[in-house]
C-alpha cells in the first residue's frame, strides 16, 4: 500500500510540473524529433508549403494570425484537414515588447482570444498553443497563457526574416541547427521564395540524419 501511495504521489508531482510549465523553446534533447513551424499565415507561401509537406509526408505546426485568417479562411481548413497542427499567433501581431500602455494585460488577452474564437468558428477547434508575436515570453505572457490554459512555444532557431541572407546561406543556417528537440521557425505570410526553394532539401537532410519531423503537440507530448 505504501509503495502504491508513493507511486501516486510521484505521478501527481510530475503532472504538477507539467501543468506549471507554460513555456517551451525546444523539445527533449534525448528524442530525435524536430518540429517545423510557420508563423503569420495563412499567406502567399502557404499553398506551396502545404504541397511540399504533402509530397514529403511531413506534418508541421502553423501559428495563424487573425488578420491573415480573415481573407483566407479556406486555407485554414486546408491546413487542418491535411493533418497539420493549428496554433494561435494572436490577432494583430502587436509587438508587446514595445507596448507601453497600462492595458497591456487586457490587450494581450483580447488578442489571444480574438484569434482563438476566429479559428474555432472556422474549424471548430480550440488550440492550446500560442506564440506571441516577436517571441514575447515575459512573465506577463506566461501569466496570461496560464490563465487561459495555453502553453507558450517559441523556437530554437529561425532566420528566414533576415533578408540579407542569400538562399544558400539561409539554408545552411537551418541545416547547421538540426538537432534533437529543435523547433524551426519560418514564415508563410509572404511569398518567401527562399524557404520554399530549400524546404524540400532541408526536410530530406533532417530525415537522412535520422530525425522524425513532428508537430508541436508530438514534440512536447501534449495531449
Amino acid at each position: 500500500m505504501k509503495k502504491i501511495f508513493l507511486i501516486l504521489c510521484c505521478l501527481h508531482f510530475v503532472s504538477f510540473l507539467y501543468a506549471s510549465n507554460v513555456f517551451y523553446a525546444n523539445g527533449e534533447s534525448t528524442k530525435k524529433q524536430i518540429a517545423l513551424t510557420f508563423d503569420d499565415g495563412p499567406g502567399a507561401a502557404t499553398e506551396e508549403i502545404l504541397k511540399i509537406l504533402k509530397d514529403k509526408d511531413v506534418k508541421a505546426t502553423f501559428f495563424l494570425l487573425g488578420v491573415s485568417i480573415q481573407p483566407k479562411k479556406q486555407l485554414v481548413k486546408d491546413i487542418y484537414e491535411q493533418g497539420h497542427q493549428i496554433a494561435n499567433h494572436t490577432y494583430n501581431h502587436f509587438n508587446f515588447y514595445k507596448y507601453k500602455k497600462d492595458d497591456i494585460h487586457e490587450k494581450m488577452q483580447e488578442e489571444l482570444l480574438k484569434c482563438e474564437q476566429l479559428i474555432n468558428k472556422i474549424i471548430d477547434y480550440k488550440t492550446k498553443i500560442v506564440r506571441f508575436p516577436h517571441g514575447f515570453s515575459r512573465n506577463l505572457a506566461k501569466q496570461i497563457a496560464k490563465e487561459n490554459e495555453y502553453i507558450i512555444v517559441t523556437w530554437s532557431f529561425g532566420c528566414d526574416w533576415q533578408t540579407k541572407l542569400s538562399r544558400d546561406e539561409m539554408y545552411e543556417q537551418y541545416k547547421k541547427n538540426i538537432k534533437s528537440g529543435a523547433i524551426f521557425l519560418m514564415h508563410d505570410l509572404g511569398k518567401n521564395k527562399k524557404v520554399v526553394s530549400f524546404l524540400p532539401q532541408l526536410i530530406d537532410d533532417i530525415k537522412k540524419e535520422g530525425y522524425e519531423l513532428v508537430t508541436i503537440n508530438e514534440l512536447l507530448n501534449i495531449k
